[in-house]
């Protein structure tokens, strides 16, 4: 299997990994796992998205787009870390977990919002979807951040377009 198509697997595997997990196996669906093990679960496949997003600059090395994909990568991993120890604390620590996570997940969003950038100017992928990568990863950090997840209208929307997007740049990375 060659990187592209290693790339495109990583991409499509972490936007798949929360549904199928959480709505599938979680107590928002077949109540299969608790949710302490949907986390564990989530957060292990969805290591994959920073090695996606890794991969995926490093082709860019040289472009004018590299700076803003390596800044963006470098938010989303720090945030993914630390966002995922608050979604763990969150199952036993409501309050804490919900400290970091507000923190963290709207920092993840900026850093997406950021990768987008880097995309868009060195025409990584399509111009429409850097463009609505910029869009979701705004619109998550003020959903996420100012608004806060209490509402349901906007959290649905914000999680799709990540989840399309993602799924999407897998879909493109192997078609190169």
């Amino acid at each position: 299997m060659n990187l592209k198509m290693t790339n495109g697997i990583l991409f499509i595997i972490g936007a798949i990994a929360p549904i199928a997990i959480y709505m599938g196996l979680g107590p928002d669906g077949a109540d299969v796992i608790d949710n302490a093990a949907a986390e564990k679960i989530v957060f292990w496949i969805m290591l994959s998205l920073p090695v996606a997003f890794m991969m995926t600059a490093d082709t860019m090395s040289g472009g004018s787009g590299h700076s803003y994909a390596k800044a963006g990568l470098l938010i989303m991993i720090i945030s993914y870390a630390a966002g995922s120890v608050g979604d763990g604390i969150y199952v036993q620590n409501s309050e804490m977990g919900e400290a970091l996570t507000s923190t963290f997940w709207p920092a993840m969003m900026m850093g997406f919002g950021i990768t987008g950038i880097g995309y868009f100017v060195q025409k990584t992928f399509p111009t429409l979807l850097s463009g609505l990568m910029i869009l979701v990863g705004i619109f998550g950090f003020v959903v996420i951040g100012v608004i806060g997840l209490d509402n349901e209208a906007l959290e649905i929307p914000l999680w799709l377009g990540f989840t399309i997007i993602n799924l999407s740049l897998g879909i493109l990375t192997i078609r190169k």
